[in-house]
């Protein structure tokens, strides 16, 4: 997830004109004054988006746009990361609520990124995440997961002809068989363990797969990439144990690299990077070094490219699929990197070009992979690697 303070101004400058027709196809979730102000946001977007972009992304299509042959051919998806519950459930509570303009809708259909009635015929598997905040005195971090668990649970029984959640491979299988998006709860900054490692109890009886440590700051685990002189806690480093004997896979994106280290040390089970890139490509300290890449590969673990252009190419601008594909490239010269790859897009978190910004986008963006790296190498990437690590093994 990009950093607090972002604003709904930002994302929509970046998604450019596709915007106003989202915001449009959401209009009876939004109340009047709500939807004509988001209207107005929309309208203003085209005429302030950069020339950068437009100079850097003109051989992209337009957004909702696909080639014949991506939109013809069945696809399947499987993203580690999306901030889209947090970011609509959690509207009315800082940092959120200090935007200039919002988020509206639900799961099912809303004005960001990541809406499912803008998925089409993609079998998709999401892993949701329930970020929090870094520690700030006016937030109670077991509120904030407890507010956003209800309303994850909620979205699921009021959309069950869409989504299904799915807390082992086998449900995820039979929910694409279904036909639904399989929807997996991961925890983006663990910072609710403030409350005591029984927490923990709480993510299994909820069904979370996924856990990370931290944001970005210090939190009662560890430290974030903001810090890179502080190592885990004790109670980070217990927490290591609690999460594996639940089965909640450790996530590291956003650790420190002297925290991830030592998660390296302690963690028995394969762990992730649910949405980092390649540092020797973009030399973020979010992103991963090659030792850093080798060592969850060697744990059996997986890496999700993060579409955040921050991550993505040196000076944090809009890029080409040819920048974002470079990570990709890099990952496959390491040795086991084809299967550690996966995706982590990290949408409704982070700032990304109008021609990948939209999850109608998908088939689009499966077929360049496929184009340029082979269909092995694409569904790896998209769905195979990400399907195994949950156990599910796919011919």
């Amino acid at each position: 997830m990009k950093r607090a303070g972002l604003t709904r101004r930002e994302f929509t400058c970046a998604m450019g004109a596709g915007a106003a027709a989202v915001l449009a196809g959401c209009a009876s979730n939004t109340s009047s004054n709500d939807a004509a102000a988001s209207d107005a946001v929309a309208e203003n977007a085209t005429e302030e988006a950069s020339q950068e972009e437009t100079d850097r992304a003109q051989d992209e299509p337009a957004p909702g746009a696909a080639t014949e042959a991506a939109a013809s051919a069945p696809l399947t998806c499987f993203d580690m990361h999306a901030d889209t519950v947090t970011r609509i459930a959690m509207q009315k509570y800082p940092p959120y609520d200090q935007e200039l303009d919002r988020y509206t809708g639900d799961l099912e259909c809303n004005n960001g990124e990541l809406s499912a009635d803008r998925m089409g015929a993609v079998r998709w598997a999401q892993c949701y995440a329930i970020w929090m905040p870094d520690e700030d005195e006016k937030i109670s971090h077991v509120d904030w997961y407890h507010k956003s668990v209800k309303w994850f649970k909620k979205q699921m029984k009021m959309h069950a002809d869409r989504f299904a959640q799915a807390r082992s491979g086998s449900d995820i299988q039979k929910i694409l068989e279904d036909g639904k998006v399989a929807a997996i709860l991961t925890v983006e900054n663990a910072a609710c363990l403030d409350a005591g490692l029984e927490m923990v109890d709480e993510f299994a009886k909820d069904g979370v797969r996924i856990a990370s440590l931290t944001w970005n700051g210090k939190n009662v685990l560890g430290c974030g990439n903001d810090n890179v002189d502080e190592g885990l806690t004790d109670l980070g480093r217990e927490c290591i144990a609690a999460l594996e004997e639940r089965d909640i896979i450790v996530d590291v994106s956003h650790l420190n690299d002297k925290c991830f280290w030592e998660v390296d040390k302690l963690a028995t089970k394969p762990y992730v990077a649910t949405h980092s890139n390649a540092r020797a490509v973009c030399n973020h300290s979010r992103n991963l070094d090659d030792d850093q890449f080798k060592a969850i590969v060697a744990s059996g673990g997986l890496v999700g490219l993060n579409f955040n252009m921050d991550f993505v190419r040196n000076g944090g601008t809009l890029y080409t699929f040819e920048e974002l594909a470079a990570h990709v490239e890099h990952w496959l010269s390491l040795d086991g990197g084809e299967d550690a790859l996966a995706l982590g897009s990290d949408r409704d978190g982070a700032i990304t070009p109008s021609w990948l910004a939209d999850c109608g986008m998908q088939s689009y963006l499966y077929a360049r992979f496929e184009e340029a790296f082979g269909q092995s190498i694409a569904d790896k990437l998209f769905y195979k690697n990400a399907l195994r690590l949950f156990g599910v093994e796919e011919g």
